[in-house]
């Protein structure tokens, strides 16, 4: 079953996208001083945070702005090891953190080295899921967890975005054919999305800031996610569907987290419902289709997929999906910007922060967020 994650109201009309991405997260403008100290004796110290990521990582998610700021609030430890800490390193270190920044290739949070971080108040990971970072037992021991996947999701809902005005005017086969020396021969006409009718399947956070960029278009929107509400889908400007009704729409995206209640949800009679000439987009996790009925559909050739995101990863070298003319084929990056990641640890230091103040957070997860993340 799929559970939507709620961070803000209705999507707005908005062009910069730092708006964008206050519409999707509001987030407080400013932030103490105070958050990152301690009064002991009547002086104030700084919290103790550990940083794992190793200077090779730290460059991609970490501005000098965010270094400067985790230097201003904690007394930090970086990681100079030039490599990733192992768990057993972590489980060592881990006694006197009192917050610990993690990103891509961190090593999980042991229940041993839980068991040993008895001052740990805060884990801020600057990446995606925590649902294998750090143990469900966290939240019982008082331990906050912050995660910077609302913001890589504005990265995520920009690559739906232009796959579909690709596929949609067919640039990649037009491309194709004029490096092939033709010119029109091939007679083809692209579609506009502006009034155009899209199919959502799951109301994650992704599909939100899909849905805030789709605004400007005037498109219909319907979503298939059995925890959303007619109010909360309203709050979108969307309908809800049936998963059947989203799986007949001209132009279909799936947002759905890797789960067992997910897994090849997109059965081969759903997937046959998908309409001649329409578009599909799967940016979410390749597993929640089943992927031998969708390679007989795909190579049917009556409608164009854009995928970023397949059940075994890396992509095999000799898969037959990689010849076919009407798939867009991208590695799983849809979530990776410059911009997108450079600014993923200070968003979540800055979240830690307001936590620590008690003030309003926008990238904590809950324990029940955690148990349905991919």
């Amino acid at each position: 079953m799929l559970s939507p994650i709620t961070f803000g109201g209705a999507p707005r009309t908005i062009t910069r996208p730092e708006a964008i991405l206050q519409a999707l997260i509001p987030i407080e403008s400013t932030v103490s001083n105070e958050a990152g100290f301690i009064k002991l004796g009547g002086e104030h110290m700084k919290r103790k945070a550990l940083v794992l990521s190793p200077e090779s990582r730290l460059k991609e998610v970490c501005s000098d702005k965010c270094r400067a700021l985790l230097n201003e609030h904690f007394d930090v430890t970086w990681n100079e090891t030039g490599k990733d800490y192992t768990k057993e390193e972590l489980a060592g270190m881990a006694s006197d953190a009192e917050v610990i920044i993690t990103s891509w290739g961190s090593p999980s949070l042991s229940e041993d080295a839980l068991e040993k971080a008895t001052k740990l108040r805060a884990v801020g990971h600057a990446a995606g899921t925590v649902k294998n970072l750090v143990p469900k037992q966290i939240f019982s021991r008082g331990v906050r967890v912050f995660s910077a996947a609302p913001r890589i999701a504005l990265s995520v809902g920009e690559y739906c975005l232009a796959a579909l005005l690709v596929s949609l005017r067919h640039l990649t086969t037009l491309d194709a054919s004029l490096r092939a020396g033709q010119w029109r021969e091939l007679g083809l006409k692209g579609r506009e999305l502006t009034g155009s009718t899209i199919g959502i399947i799951s109301a994650s956070s992704t599909a939100r800031a899909f849905i805030n960029l789709l605004a400007p278009f005037q498109v219909n929107v319907l979503i298939y996610d059995p925890y959303l509400s007619e109010e909360a889908a309203a709050s979108l400007n969307a309908k809800r569907a049936t998963l059947e009704e989203v799986m007949s729409c001209p132009i279909i995206s799936v947002h759905a987290p890797k789960l067992p209640a997910t897994e090849r949800m997109l059965t081969r009679e759903l997937l046959a419902r998908i309409p001649d000439g329409a578009v599909f987009i799967n940016s979410s996790r390749g597993p929640v289709v089943d992927e031998k009925a969708f390679m007989d559909e795909l190579q049917s050739g009556r409608f164009f997929a854009a995928l970023d995101v397949f059940e075994k990863e890396p992509l095999a070298a000799d898969s037959p999906i990689r010849s076919l003319p009407n798939v867009l084929l991208t590695p799983h990056v849809a979530g990776a910007s410059v911009q997108g990641h450079l600014s993923l640890m200070e968003e979540v230091v800055k979240d830690i922060i307001r936590g620590l103040n008690e003030e309003k957070t926008s990238y904590e997860v809950s324990e029940k967020m955690w148990e349905v993340m991919a």
